[in-house]
């Protein structure tokens, strides 16, 4: 069961004017701006997205060096799906027959199919945490100053 809405950052609800008029917590963690070293063992595919989606987010100051577990797990999850489509590509289907003891055909899914869809989930709902996806930038907004980092730089 999960626990409800997931928490706003504190700069955000600054820049939307605190509008649960709650007491802010001035004390969030603040890290430099800086792409996370890349692990030598990630395959090819997510090294590829891992150094695509890096400079990205560093071009909009979007990522730390405290990134490196949701861009890894971003990046592992795109190369799952990327590898369970080139299966499907080569079987040509997604789907199989299978006969049974009546001669029944029935039709099964190939379970790089399931596979390919839970990755996807997760490269999405990942890339969302990251405010990646269309709707998700909307939320993030920016800090044009980089002399003073978080909560301090917009509270003054």
């Amino acid at each position: 069961m999960g626990r409800g809405r997931k928490p706003k950052p504190t700069a955000l609800k600054v820049l939307q004017g605190n509008p649960g008029k709650r007491k802010l917590n001035t004390d969030e963690p603040e890290y430099a701006i800086g792409a996370p070293d890349k692990p030598d063992w990630l395959d090819q595919y997510a090294s590829a997205e891992w150094d695509r989606l890096s400079a990205v987010m560093l071009e909009g100051r979007l990522l730390t060096k405290a990134d490196w577990g949701i861009l890894l797990s971003t990046c592992l999850a795109y190369s799952q799906m990327h590898r369970n489509e080139l299966a499907l590509q080569r079987y040509k289907s997604d789907s199989y027959i299978v006969v049974d003891q009546l001669g029944n055909r029935i039709p099964k899914s190939r379970p790089e199919t399931i596979r390919k869809e839970v990755a996807r989930r997760q490269y999405v709902s990942f890339l969302a945490e990251m405010g990646q996806t269309t709707v998700s930038k909307t939320k993030v907004k920016r800090i044009p100053n980089p002399t003073m980092a978080g909560v301090k730089r917009l509270l003054g």
